[in-house]
């Protein structure tokens, strides 16, 4: 069980690093955002370089800030929930929920998305799949790329989650408090 703690917090640490790394984009897309505001407004556009490419540079930053930070939601116990069946719940009532959740749906949902993911970049790759806007950006398969990434690090948080129910549910008392604590998950 200790083995299991251990893995979901380096998982943990891991998709955290992840998040605040790609969370510097933020800053990238705030200046983009102006950028395409100010040159629309003072009519002023670098030659080669319009409104077209930078609004589609908006869209590929949008994902690239999403998509790395869904398994850190979902660890972080963030992500959009439906209390309705579990607020009444115990703690331990709720990780066997959560448990046959992650065995029913998420497992299951997370292999077959990341899988087709995968494919759908290669076949971006393969083709050399570009906007299809004459000036808008090249390289696509860039952004359906970062959709698989994002998939496996939702997938690997999935792990990470199911290893902490796991420990709350089986393991010994010790370990089964430091796995359901709200500190746990960082």
């Amino acid at each position: 069980m200790q083995a299991l703690l251990s893995a979901s917090d380096a998982i943990d640490r891991v998709l955290g690093k992840i998040a605040r790394l790609f969370g510097w984009l933020f800053i990238v897309l705030v200046v983009v955002i102006c950028w395409d505001v100010l040159t629309r407004k003072l009519g002023f556009q670098i030659p080669g370089f319009g409104s077209t490419p930078i609004q589609e540079l908006e869209w590929h930053l949008h994902g690239l800030l999403f998509l790395p930070w869904l398994g850190y939601a979902y660890i972080r116990n963030v992500h959009v929930r439906i209390d309705v069946f579990t607020g009444h719940k115990t703690p331990r009532q709720q990780a066997k929920l959560e448990i046959f959740g992650i065995l029913v749906f998420a497992i299951p949902y997370c292999l077959v998305a990341s899988y087709f993911s995968f494919w759908f970049a290669e076949v971006s790759f393969l083709q050399n799949e570009s906007s299809d806007a004459p000036n808008g950006l090249r390289f696509r398969w860039i952004m359906k790329g970062c959709l698989f990434l994002g998939l496996v690090l939702l997938d690997i948080a999935v792990a990470s989650v199911l290893f902490r129910k796991l420990v709350m549910i089986f393991g010994p008392p010790d370990l089964a408090a430091r796995a359901s604590s709200p500190a746990a998950s960082h």
